[in-house]
Formats: C-alpha cells, structure tokens, sequence
C-alpha cells in the first residue's frame, strides 16, 4: 500500500473560504507545490517566493474579483484552489479556476470535486460572471479528468513553455454559468 493511503486523517476534512488569518499556511503550501510541481502552475516559486506578507494577505484575502478555498484536515491546509476574474477578458464576465494543489497523501479520495464545486458555487452566485474557465497542460491526465466531471467544454489547445521548462499544448476549456447578457 503506499504512503498516499496510509495516512491518517487529524479531524474532520472541510473546504472553506480562506481568509486573511490563512495567509501564513497558504504560502508554505502554495510555495511547497510550487517547489514540488512546477510543471502545472502558470507560476514558479521562484516569482512566489519573493511575494511579501501584504502580496500573501492580499491573496488570501477574497473579494468580488477573487477568492481561495482551502481543503482542511482539522487545522492543517492540505488543499487551495482558486477562481479569479480573468485578466484576459476585458468584459470581466469569466471566472478562471486556478492555482489548485492537493498534498499528495490526500489525493485519489474525490476531494478535488469539493473544491471545484466551492468554486463553481462562488462564481454562480456572482452575476457578474457567465463563465468559467480552466485549463491544464496536455499531459496532466488527472486534471483531464476533473474537468470533464463538471461539465466544461474543450474550447482550444494552445502551445505554451512550462515553468519547468517543458513545451506541451495548454488546453483550454469554458463552462456556461449563466446566461450572456444582452
């Protein structure tokens, strides 16, 4: 049996909101799977790690544009994902689900599906979005598959370089949340 399956749960396994108080937990875990895994961020720790503790609190902080969610055992995080108004759409009408991470010991357990739906929930109830947005890098299967689950239609493939480096298709897909205005 591997690692992943033995470990013990410390308290109830809950997704909320982060706030402010978070910000400390959200650094170490978000510059842990930068570190880890930088093959499937936008970002690399090397950009992160120079964000100061007011960049750190600004994130954890949500707002109408943004907000993260984190997967707790009892106190510990071991899961953030979040939504943000897209900066490539001028309308500000797509909500872009991103920056998602859980430690591998709490992988292959469904619980990436609480946080896609703590974010597609945030986003439904903003009517200023009509859509969401996601994407991974081709060869990320996992994700592929979370994706499909909730609905999203592929929209396109575009050529990308990885932090780490590697050259592999980003593939874009959009989810409908409500209807377009007009």
């Amino acid at each position: 049996m591997s690692e992943r399956h033995r470990v013990a749960w410390h308290g109830p396994l809950t997704v909320r909101e982060l706030a402010a108080g978070d910000w400390r937990a959200l650094r170490e875990l978000r510059l842990h799977a930068l570190r880890t895994e930088p093959g499937v961020f936008f970002s690399s720790y090397g950009e992160e790690a120079g964000y100061s503790d007011a960049d750190w609190i600004a994130l954890a902080t949500g707002d109408d544009a943004h907000q993260l969610f984190g997967l707790f055992d009892g106190e510990r995080l071991a899961g953030i994902s979040g939504v943000f108004t897209d900066r490539d759409d001028p309308t500000g009408g797509t909500a872009s689900l991103g920056m998602s991470y859980i430690l591998p010991e709490y992988r292959c357990r469904g619980l990436a599906s609480r946080l896609y739906e703590a974010r597609l929930a945030w986003a439904r109830a903003r009517p200023q979005f009509v859509r969401a947005a996601i994407g991974h890098r081709r060869s990320n299967h996992a994700t592929r598959r979370a994706i499909a689950r909730f609905g999203f239609c592929w929209k396109v493939d575009q050529p990308y370089r990885w932090p780490d480096g590697a050259d592999d298709d980003y593939v874009h897909y959009e989810l409908q949340l409500h209807a377009e205005p007009g």
